[in-house]
């Protein structure tokens, strides 16, 4: 009988483990994107090839733009949770592709309504993206 005992004694003197839960809430957004527009291109000849990527996912380009040109992204979405995403346009060259800048894209934008930046990284080129931030 005693181990019987000193078994109950054994597990009445140890604590129970906590049950834990841990909530994690992600908020997820999305950009709509609406235009990209060439203010001064970077090719000195010809036209521009910009392509815009997101977080790495291409999600617009490479297209044909030139000084005034304005591009439509109606219609373009790109999700990210956390609280930033990064867009980073580019010239397609037959080299080394031109970085042409990034925006930085912050979760406070939501629900902000239209946001304007640009792209100008490079001596000569800026462009202009249009956009706006809402919860997905």
């Amino acid at each position: 009988m005693l181990p019987l005992a000193v078994a109950a004694l054994a597990s009445a003197a140890l604590p129970a483990a906590a049950a834990t839960t841990t909530t994690s809430t992600t908020t997820t957004y999305t950009i709509e994107l609406i235009s990209l527009t060439c203010n001064k291109k970077q090719t000195t000849v010809g036209k521009d090839r910009p392509y815009l990527n997101i977080d790495g996912t291409r999600e617009f380009g490479p297209v044909e733009m030139g000084k005034g040109d304005t591009e439509s992204l109606v219609g373009r979405t790109h999700d990210f949770t956390g609280s930033s995403a990064v867009m980073e346009l580019f010239e397609e060259d037959s080299g080394v592709d031109d970085f042409l800048g990034n925006v930085i894209v912050n979760d406070t934008e939501s629900g902000a309504g239209v946001q304007v930046d640009e792209f100008d990284h490079l001596n000569g080129a800026k462009y202009t993206i249009v956009y706006e931030v809402n919860p997905a």
